[in-house]
């Protein structure tokens, strides 16, 4: 992807996947055991810790404000 600035100069950068750039960042404090979990989640459905956290806090979501 190719973006083309005010100044004229050509900016590299990672295409966006999806609707919206992922431009934040969560930080949290975790037990190793809740890691080790979040870990093996990730990899059984071989799909990226930001998206399985997105899909976590999307089905948390909808549970609690779909009721």
């Amino acid at each position: 992807m190719i973006i083309i600035e005010n100044n004229g100069k050509k900016k590299m950068g990672r295409p966006i996947k999806g609707d919206e750039p992922k431009d934040k960042r969560i930080s949290l404090r975790a037990t190793e055991t809740t890691v080790k979990k979040f870990d093996e989640c990730s990899e059984k459905l071989n799909i990226p810790k930001t998206d399985l956290l997105e899909d976590m806090v999307n089905t948390l979501h909808d549970k609690i404000f779909k009721e």
